[in-house]
């Protein structure tokens, strides 16, 4: 169950503490005070900077050591 709660909450960009919070505060009947508390009910996922931005060719193989390859190209590694 923590493994499924951990998950959610970083798909929804928050913290299982903060979560925990809100769920705590609703069930109290009290209104959350921290920032942390207002950032999770908000639940709304953020999306990382390079998403989208990945570019894949279908012409080009896919296995892991070609991707490997292309990184180290790339990176010159």
């Amino acid at each position: 169950m923590y493994r499924r709660i951990k998950t959610r909450t970083a798909q929804e960009g928050s913290t299982v503490r903060a979560i925990t919070l809100v769920l705590y505060s609703q069930w109290l009947g009290d209104e959350p005070r921290t920032e942390a508390t207002r950032q999770a009910r908000s639940r709304r996922p953020k999306t990382p900077s390079w998403f989208g931005s990945v570019k894949v060719d279908p012409n080009l193989p896919h296995d892991m050591a070609s991707i490997r390859e292309s990184i180290a190209r790339r990176y010159g590694e």
